[in-house]
């Protein structure tokens, strides 16, 4: 039976994910925009759920959740499942994005993210990513289907890798 409280680990792991966040938007002007609600819920080693209530700057011209906003939560969160891994601080640069948009959310909604760093290797990373409207009695509505490719090199693997003097 597993007990409520986080382990030492866990705690580790997610404080070092909301650190992540915190530089994230912090240096970059459009995750300042359109990410500085967004709320870390969990991280374990290569996931992280966050949720983002959805304002008037997250939506397209019909009221809905813009495909840009969509296409940008799955570059921060990916970032951070990658993060997640192995306490990475840096996040990687897009290679590649594939996503499919099920359903639409509107303003004052909540979204659930649940971004999943299926491997990160030495230099590339491949994860997955579900982004879902809550209803008000929990269940959740697929919205967005991702896949993200990132190039990012594993600090342990580099340092290994230098000369030695």
């Amino acid at each position: 039976m597993e007990s409520s409280e986080e382990s030492p680990v866990s705690a580790e792991r997610t404080a070092h994910v909301q650190r992540v966040v915190d530089r994230l938007i912090s240096n970059s002007p459009i995750y300042t925009i359109l990410l500085s609600s967004i709320k870390l819920v969990s991280a374990s080693r290569g996931n992280v759920t966050t949720r983002l209530v959805l304002e008037p700057n997250h939506v397209n011209s019909r009221g809905t959740l813009h495909g840009a906003v969509s296409a940008t939560i799955i570059d921060f969160t990916t970032g951070l499942a990658i993060a997640s891994w192995d306490l990475r601080e840096t996040t990687g640069a897009s290679v590649d994005m594939h996503i499919s948009y099920l359903s639409t959310a509107k303003i004052g909604e909540t979204l659930e993210i649940e971004s999943i760093a299926n491997k990160v290797g030495g230099s590339m990373s491949f994860s997955t990513i579900r982004i879902s409207k809550v209803a008000e009695d929990g269940t959740l509505t697929l919205v967005t289907l991702g896949q993200h490719t990132k190039y990012g090199k594993n600090p342990a693997a580099a340092s290994s890798q230098a000369p030695k003097a």
